[in-house]
């Protein structure tokens, strides 16, 4: 393999997993505990996302709804203190369980699953899973795009070589 065509290899694949890192939404579990102060545990990733995995377009569930409703961007850690608060001020209740959800976070329940928040006549569900191993980014699989287009690129030149 050439040096140069390496080089521009190394440094297309880090650009881009730079530019996904810089669009990441990890930080939001810690910004939301700290905006709620008072030893609040950090929400799981599945608060607003589907799966822990999070990514772009993965955020289905009633509560992530209501933050992007009143302007939580990703990437963008102020739009989390500003979307708690407009949820507070308006007593919002994504699961219809009868507790807000900011009061919930607090609680360390899941503002998705009325069932675990007092409601009597549904099953309680499972304990919510803290803490920050969060991996959203803008673009499912964002990084291992450029990982596994340098694999390809690198074996395909490897063959070349060895004809």
């Amino acid at each position: 393999m050439q040096p140069t065509f390496r080089t521009a290899l190394v440094m297309a694949t880090a650009g881009l997993l730079a530019s996904t890192a810089a669009l990441s939404s990890s930080n939001f579990p810690s910004a939301v505990a700290t905006h709620l102060g008072g030893g609040a545990a950090a929400p799981s990733c599945t608060a607003c996302h589907v799966s822990n995995a999070g990514g772009f377009g993965t955020v289905t569930v009633p509560f992530g709804l209501a933050m992007m409703d009143l302007g939580l961007q990703a990437g963008d850690t102020a739009s989390v203190d500003a979307a708690l608060d407009a949820l507070e001020a308006a007593g919002t209740d994504s699961d219809g369980g009868g507790v807000g959800d900011v009061d919930e976070l607090r609680a360390g329940t899941d503002p998705n699953v009325g069932a675990d928040d007092g409601d009597a006549g549904g099953t309680p569900a499972p304990t919510p899973l803290y803490g920050f191993g969060c991996a959203a980014v803008d673009g499912a699989g964002a990084s291992a795009a450029p990982m596994a287009l340098a694999g390809l690129l690198l074996s395909l030149r490897r063959r070349r070589a060895q004809r």
